[in-house]
């Protein structure tokens, strides 16, 4: 399904979750003027087509001694989908993305101090494919948020 075919209920239901994502069907049933059953049968049906997924986030700095990083990955094409499902099963990975320009992949991860981070980077670095890895470690996230875009008004 592509975005392109929710309506704007489903937006407005995405919107009110994304404000608070422990907020009750109640509430937004009643912030958007419908019965709290349309609210539960749109949720449910957004999370099974993976469009809608609820879950908390947590802030790094305040774990203690953890170790916020981006790695940019340089992989072979070849090898690209293989270093991705790779990646993505690995518990330190809280985000990896395919991005274009000087790097292949994204990976941000956390660890639990520098040794953890050089042994993580150095398992990446054994991947078949992979060329290349930068590091940056992230001193402060200021803000992390994937919110959908402003509704264009209709003309």
């Amino acid at each position: 399904m592509q975005t392109s075919t929710l309506d704007p209920l489903d937006f407005q239901i995405v919107r009110e979750l994304q404000e608070d994502g422990r907020r009750a069907f109640r509430e937004i049933a009643r912030n958007v003027d419908v019965p709290e059953a349309t609210v539960r049968t749109r949720v449910k049906r957004l999370q099974e087509l993976g469009i809608l997924q609820i879950l908390a986030f947590t802030n790094p700095s305040k774990l203690g001694h953890a170790k916020l990083a981006l790695l940019f990955v340089e992989v072979d094409p070849q090898d690209h989908d293989r270093a991705v499902d790779n990646l993505g099963r690995w518990s330190e990975v809280s985000y990896l993305s395919t991005i274009l320009g000087g790097a292949d992949l994204c990976v941000q991860v956390l660890c639990r101090d520098d040794e953890g981070l050089f042994a993580l980077q150095q398992r990446i670095r054994a991947l078949p494919g992979v060329r290349t890895v930068r590091t940056m470690h992230e001193v402060k996230v200021h803000k992390i948020r994937f919110t959908i875009p402003p509704v264009e008004p209709e003309e």
